[in-house]
């Protein structure tokens, strides 16, 4: 009745007076908000302190000290009341802390939600560390130097949700190491050192939806282990030194939704490798060394819609490589070894497929332009690193809806107005890496419609007449940022200087029409000198070979007059019987 009175009155007062009630509203949320922000915040002198306000949360005490060269947490002076909590470091500056019950006694951070300490060296976490600090839902010890943990180091958090131990130097870890987190979702182990995992690692973790275990040596996964997170729905293992995976793995993980093995050693993958994943959307095989993809590999994986396949040795993708992938929106093949395709291949794919990939292949132009004419509802296209000189202007005449072009690492000289004019709805460019030398003023206004851009690592030329309307340009215009940026290729003395720094007086001048004639005419001179001498050096060579053949001759002829016996003498016996031998079979004829 209270309430009801109360809500009566509210009412009855906002229609006599809604203005006053609208102001006093205001004035109400005012103090309410100032009394948040008056409230008194104890913090340390090497930290930073502040009351924020979330909707979802209420209000919020965050405590930052990331200062860098601490050796103690001060502990005494950051506010009981504070929900988060950051300690780390800048590079070059690491912390050199230690764990110890230090945020539980004397008396707990009850409200802590957060606590992150991060590059502070810490080598171990000490027993009993975190008893009482029931509300805490997230623990980030990444990059300290952490060895080993055990199942006490986590004893009293029953509803954290988060743990990230990646960065770490952690060798092994027991059976049931995480078994008092029973409300754990997501669990980072990546870049340690762990090479086996032992049975029952994970039991007590059915609610675990997330796990990385990248950069660690396992070489192998135990299907033991993945008996207690069946509803898995993340697993990367990222260089792990795998060669093959257990299917039987799949098995026990079926509501798996990405699974991430880039990197490894596969060298071969069997038709149904896949085939217990059912609700897989996101597949990374990247950085491996497979040379093939079968037909049906992925057939039952319907739901999929990411598929990388870059950095393998694959010479041709199978014509029904991707049959029943209906749903796949993103597809990278990169830098493999792939000159020509199956149109058939992508038939499956052709409503649905919104990026495709085909830089670093051994693809001539005329097969990609044949596959991106079945694929008109593409947005994104990569081609970089296929040595391109030109592209065509009609090139993407079929894919109006373009969005996105990575044409870098390429030999382009000049930049393609005439095809990026038809992609009018291009938003992101990548011409980075090529040969371009200048951009004329048509080239500038085509680039400012395109809202992200990158052109560095060009050959832009910096004298009067490349540079001068790209300076204008960068003063006038959205490209201020992105021309300011780029670095001279030549002229050799303005190499490496960036546009920023350039002004118009320290621009060479434009070589006129009679200086080039004259450099033209110059560099032939010295190619005729050059002949000349090459000429000359062989006459002189040749001439110099004959006199000292016609000085021995003479010589010679003079020691047979003066000493035939000794000549004689000292001519081979072979010579000497061939010589004699037709005037002994005279003598005996006769």
């Amino acid at each position: 009745m209270r309430n009801k009175s109360w809500c009566g009155w509210t009412v009855w007062h906002w229609r006599r007076n809604p203005t006053g009630w609208i102001l006093t509203s205001v004035l109400l949320a005012i103090s309410l908000s100032e009394s948040v922000r008056g409230a008194e915040i104890t913090c340390p002198d090497e930290c930073s302190c502040k009351s924020t306000f979330d909707p979802a949360e209420g209000s919020m005490v965050r405590v930052t000290c990331s200062r860098g060269d601490m050796h103690i947490v001060p502990v005494d002076y950051i506010d009981r009341s504070a929900h988060v909590i950051i300690i780390s470091a800048p590079p070059g500056h690491p912390n050199f802390l230690t764990i110890g019950p230090i945020f539980t006694q004397p008396t707990p951070f009850a409200n802590l939600l957060e606590l992150h300490i991060v590059n502070s060296n810490v080598p171990s976490i000490g027993q009993y560390s975190f008893w009482g600090l029931q509300n805490l839902r997230l623990i980030n010890l990444t990059h300290n130097n952490l060895t080993s943990i055990g199942a006490d180091n986590f004893r009293g958090l029953l509803n954290l949700t988060d743990l990230y131990l990646d960065h770490n130097n952690i060798e092994q870890m027991a059976s049931e190491t995480f078994r008092h987190l029973t409300s754990l979702k997501a669990l980072n182990l990546a870049n340690n050192r762990i090479s086996t995992l032992v049975p029952r690692l994970f039991r007590m973790l059915a609610k675990l939806s997330f796990l990385d275990l990248s950069e660690n040596p396992l070489a192998d996964l135990n299907p033991e282990v993945f008996k207690d997170v069946q509803h898995l729905r993340v697993f990367k293992c990222r260089r792990c030194l795998l060669r093959r995976i257990n299917t039987q793995i799949y098995h026990l993980v079926p509501h798996l939704e990405e699974l991430d093995l880039g990197e490894n050693q596969f060298k071969y993958l069997t038709s149904d490798e896949f085939i217990s994943l059912k609700k897989l959307k996101k597949l990374k095989l990247d950085g491996n060394q497979l040379s093939v993809v079968v037909d049906n590999m992925f057939g039952r994986n319907q739901e999929l819609r990411v598929l990388t396949l870059a950095r393998n040795r694959l010479a041709l993708l199978a014509p029904a490589a991707l049959t029943n992938l209906t749903a796949l929106v993103h597809l990278d093949i990169s830098h493999n070894k792939i000159d020509r395709f199956h149109l058939q291949t992508f038939a499956p794919v052709v409503d649905s497929l919104k990026t495709i990939n085909f830089g670093g292949n051994n693809l001539p132009l005329n097969e990609i332009a044949i596959v991106l004419q079945i694929l008109p509802e593409i947005h994104g296209v990569g081609l970089a690193n296929l040595s391109i000189q030109e592209l065509p202007p009609n090139f993407f005449i079929y894919n109006e809806h373009l969005v996105a072009l990575d044409i870098s690492w390429n030999k382009l000289t000049t930049f393609p107005y005439k095809l990026l004019s038809k992609t009018k709805f291009l938003q992101r460019l990548d011409i980075s890496h090529n040969k371009l030398q200048t951009l004329n003023e048509q080239d500038l206004q085509r680039l400012e419609a395109i809202a992200e851009v990158n052109l560095y690592k060009n050959h832009w030329h910096c004298d009067q007449c490349g540079a001068v309307t790209m300076l204008l340009y960068m003063a006038t215009t959205v490209l201020n940022g992105t021309i300011r940026q780029l670095k001279c290729y030549s002229p050799m003395r303005l190499h490496g200087t960036n546009f920023g720094e350039l002004s118009f007086d320290r621009l060479d001048p434009c070589p006129t029409t009679h200086e080039a004639q004259m450099s033209v005419i110059a560099g032939l001179m010295l190619l005729c000198v050059a002949v000349l001498a090459a000429v000359a050096a062989a006459l002189f060579c040749t001439r110099r070979r004959a006199a000292h053949y016609y000085t021995n001759e003479e010589k010679r002829r003079e020691r047979e007059h003066e000493h035939p016996d000794e000549l004689l003498g000292h001519t081979e016996l072979g010579s000497v019987a061939t010589i004699h031998a037709p005037y002994q079979l005279v003598s005996k004829g006769s």
